[in-house]
């Protein structure tokens, strides 16, 4: 009997704990996305990030889970010039830190579940890493959204990794011939807040 009174206090003071913290929380749902083509296929990109942060003006850090969908489709994998296309989902959390209202840094990690094989379609579906940690500019507009602009880098580089044809960079080689990949991509996100919470 003490053990069932004393549970049930546990329970109840926990659940009182959790709803206190969570109203000094609010929330915000962050979107982004990309799309390339060319003459091989090309792919599309949506993310979705769901974020907390606490009740206040000048509450600087906000973090949460993640939710990502990749379309590719393409003419040369390992088909020659017979197309294919296929889909990629994936998992993940990220945390940014908001400095002066005009800057965010932030880690954003995700597992990828994907059929890519070194430039090759496998049957298996695998799940490939992503570290990406990064920043740049970042302003709330009146409250109603926040727009982030950003430069990100792959500290896993996973030669399988499905963000490969969006990287921006190369190296060069010692004739001036282009060399491999340097995992760097852009990434334009907009935060907006939920409820009335409002922004910051």
């Amino acid at each position: 009997m003490k053990k069932m009174v004393f549970l049930s206090l546990f329970i109840i003071s926990s659940f009182s704990y959790s709803q206190t913290y969570a109203e000094m929380l609010k929330s915000e749902i962050g979107i982004d996305g990309y799309f390339s083509i060319g003459n091989q296929g090309g792919n599309f990109s949506a993310g979705l990030k769901w974020g907390l942060l606490q009740k206040k003006e000048d509450s600087k850090i906000i973090i949460g889970p993640s939710v990502r969908w990749i379309r590719v489709w393409t003419k040369n994998l390992a088909f020659g010039n017979q197309a294919t296309s296929y889909n990629i989902v994936g998992v993940g959390g990220f945390i940014h830190a908001r400095v002066f209202e005009a800057l965010y840094a932030g880690v954003e990690i995700e597992g990828l579940k994907s059929p890519i094989s070194y430039t090759n379609i496998t049957p298996q579906k695998t799940w490939i890493p992503t570290v990406f940690i990064g920043g740049g500019y970042s302003k709330s507009f009146d409250e109603n959204f926040r727009l982030n602009i950003g430069i990100f880098y792959d500290i896993v580089n996973n030669l399988n990794s499905p963000y490969r044809p969006s990287y921006v960079a190369k190296k060069t080689g010692p004739n001036g011939e282009p060399g491999a990949l340097i995992p760097v991509l852009y990434r334009v996100q907009l935060f907006i807040p939920l409820g009335a919470n409002g922004g910051n």
